[in-house]
């Protein structure tokens, strides 16, 4: 087990793959321009309101469990409109369906 500590005071603490599983993600093309929009490989996505659709990202501001990380963009792989969850791969390499979190959406600029 180890402990890493961020400069802001955020502390990770998990297994050595979990850490580094971690900060590959955060490092992992993902750069944050403003809290409304987010630059993942080069495109550029703006915060929208409304249930999420494939090929958005979502974001955790609070993760539920241990299996999602907060701040980190998760690729929305499908959704389902009757209850606006979609499936996302936690990280864990699991599909985990989003029913009922709260989530904040990111969607391709300028697509609607």
């Amino acid at each position: 087990m180890i402990k890493y500590i961020i400069a802001d005071g955020t502390t990770i603490e998990g297994s050595v793959d979990e850490v580094a599983t971690f900060l590959t993600r955060m490092s992992a093309g993902t750069s944050y321009s403003s809290n409304d929009e987010l630059e993942i490989y080069g495109q550029t996505f703006e915060k929208v309101q409304g249930a999420a659709r494939q090929d958005d990202y979502i974001m955790y501001e609070e993760a539920p469990y241990s299996f999602l990380t907060p701040n980190v963009p998760y690729l929305v792989k499908s959704f389902d409109d009757d209850d606006n969850s979609v499936i996302i791969t936690d990280d864990d390499g699991d599909n985990y369906e989003t029913r009922g979190d709260d989530v904040s959406v990111y969607r391709l600029k300028g697509k609607e």
